[in-house]
C-alpha cells in the first residue's frame, strides 16, 4: 500500500511538471512517505527527516503518509517539514506542492472528512510503474473500521471507503491496454469491499477482474479472517490466473489474546477457513500470515497456543513482530507486562519454527510444474532471472534472455532457503 501511495505521488508530481532526480543533493523538493504501524518505523523516519533538514536547508521537505496524519502539525511547528500531506490527499500531492510554492501558504493537508478524499481511480494518475511496467497496484478500498486494539490505521487512514466497481474495472482495462498483465488489488481489508455502500461483494469484484482479457495474474492483500469466505476461495479455484498465495493474518493462536486484540474470530473459525482452502485448492496453495508476540498479558500457555497453531497450519511464510505500544490505540492503555527480553525470546522461537516450515514447504514444491512471471535479472548474474510463481514463491530460472514481465512455465528443480530454482519448460 505504501508503494502504491509513493507511485501515486510520483505520478501526481510529474503531472504538475516536476522532474524526479535520484540525487538528494539536486532535489528542490524531498518527499518522505511514512508509515505509523510500528513505533520503530516512525523513529527511523524522524531521524532521516531531521538529518535531511540539517543538510538540505533550501529544499522543501514534504512529510506524507500516516505520520503526516498523526504528527504533521507538530513536525511543521518544529520546522522538520514544510508541508504535511495525509493519506486522503496523496493522489494530489503535486498540486498541493505547486500551490505551496506559488505562495498559497497552506501547509497542513490532513483532513479525514470524506468530502476531502482525493480519488485514486482516475485517468490523471493512470500509468504503469516505470520499474515494473507489467504490474500495477490498484487500490479498491481505503481506510479501515475494524479497530484492532493494537492498530493505529483506522485513526490515520479513516473510515472504510469502497471505490466503484465499474471504475475499478475500466481502470484495469486501460492498464491492460498499456501492457500491464499483473494486478494486485489493495485494501486494508479487501474482504470488506462494498460493505460501506451498495457495491458488489469482494468475491464478485475478484471474479470480474480475473475475467478481463490480458490479465495473467491477479493478487490481493490484505484479507481478514473474520470476512474471508468460501465464496472468495471458490473464485480463486475457478480462475487459474488468480494467485494461490493467500495472505491471511492470524496474529495469535490464542482465543483469549485474539479477544484482547479485538480480532473478532476464534482459532476454530480460522481452522475452518484453512479446511475450506484445502477442500477447494487441494495442495496447490500457499498460506502466509502475520504474528504478534508479547501482546499485553500474553502468558506462556497463550504463546504456546501460537506455536501450536503455526506447527499445525504450517504457513509457507510469516511476518512476525514483537508487540510495541502505539500511542492512540486502545492497547496503549493496557499493561504492557511482558518483559522485552521475553518478547524477543518468544519471537526468536517463532521465527526458528517458521524458517524450518518454510524450508520444508519450498522443498515440497520440487518436481511440481508452475507458471511464473519473470521480474528481473538475478542480482546481475548472467543468464539467471528472478520471478514469482502462482503461489507467490520466489523462483530463479536460467535462460539466455528473458524480458521482465514474461510469463514462463517452469518445473521446480530445487530449493535453497526461501528460494526455489526451476527450469523453463518448452512450449
Amino acid at each position: 500500500m505504501n508503494i502504491n501511495d509513493s507511485e501515486l505521488m510520483d505520478m501526481s508530481m510529474s503531472s504538475e511538471g516536476f522532474v524526479r532526480t535520484e540525487l538528494k543533493s539536486e532535489a528542490d523538493i524531498i518527499i518522505f512517505n511514512t508509515c505509523s504501524v510500528r513505533n520503530t518505523a516512525e523513529r527511523r523516519a524522524t531521524a532521516r527527516i531531521r538529518e535531511t533538514r540539517a543538510h538540505s536547508r533550501k529544499a522543501i521537505i514534504v512529510l506524507a503518509g500516516c505520520m503526516a496524519q498523526r504528527t504533521g502539525t507538530e513536525y511543521i511547528a518544529k520546522r522538520y517539514a514544510d508541508i504535511a500531506i495525509g493519506p486522503y490527499h496523496t493522489p494530489i500531492a503535486g498540486k498541493l506542492v505547486k500551490d505551496f510554492i506559488s505562495g498559497s501558504g497552506i501547509r497542513h493537508f490532513v483532513s479525514l472528512d470524506q468530502s476531502d478524499f482525493s480519488p485514486r481511480i482516475t485517468d490523471k494518475i493512470l500509468a504503469p510503474s516505470e520499474h515494473t511496467p507489467w504490474h500495477s497496484y490498484v487500490t479498491i478500498t481505503h481506510g479501515c473500521e475494524n479497530f484492532c486494539t493494537y492498530c493505529i490505521v483506522p485513526y490515520v487512514r479513516g473510515k472504510l471507503i469502497s471505490f466503484k466497481s465499474s471504475s475499478i474495472i475500466e481502470y484495469i482495462k486501460k492498464l491492460s491496454d498499456q501492457g500491464v498483465i499483473s494486478i494486485t488489488l489493495l485494501g486494508q481489508n479487501v474482504d470488506q469491499y462494498g460493505q460501506d455502500n451498495d457495491e458488489i461483494p469482494f468475491y464478485s469484484l475478484l471474479d470480474r477482474v480475473a475475467s478481463l482479457n490480458g490479465i495473467s495474474r491477479v493478487q490481493f492483500m490484505t484479507s481478514h479472517p473474520k470476512d474471508f469466505s468460501e465464496d472468495i476461495i471458490k473464485v480463486i479455484r475457478d480462475h487459474e490466473n488468480i494467485s494461490r498465495g493467500i495472505h491471511l493474518p492470524i496474529q495469535s493462536g490464542s482465543d483469549s489474546v485474539l479477544s484482547r486484540m479485538n480480532r473478532s474470530y476464534t482459532i476454530a473459525h480460522y481452522m475452518d477457513l484453512v479446511e475450506m482452502i484445502k477442500k477447494h485448492l487441494g495442495d496447490e496453495y500457499a498460506l502466509s500470515s502475520d504474528f504478534i508476540v508479547g501482546f499485553p498479558g500474553e502468558t506462556d500457555d497463550e504463546f504456546k497456543s501460537t506455536i501450536d497453531a503455526l506447527a499445525k497450519i504450517r504457513f509457507s511464510e510469516s511476518f512476525t513482530y514483537a508487540y510495541s505500544p502505539r500511542n492512540g490505540t486502545k492497547s496503549f492503555s493496557m499493561d504492557d507486562n511482558v518483559p522485552h527480553e521475553l518478547k524477543i525470546s518468544r519471537l526468536n522461537e517463532l521465527i526458528t519454527l517458521q524458517r524450518q516450515i518454510t524450508s520444508e514447504f519450498r522443498k515440497s514444491r520440487i518436481g511440481r510444474k508452475d507458471r511464473a512471471i519473470v521480474e528481473k535479472s538475478n542480482s546481475g548474474i548472467e543468464n539467471e532471472y528472478f520471478g514469482k510463481t502462482s503461489l507467490n514463491d520466489p523462483v530463479i530460472v536460467k535462460a539466455d534472455t528473458i524480458l521482465p514481465g514474461t510469463l514462463v512455465d517452469v518445473e521446480i528443480t530445487g530449493s535453497k532457503g526461501t528460494t526455489l530454482f526451476g527450469s523453463i519448460l518448452k512450449p
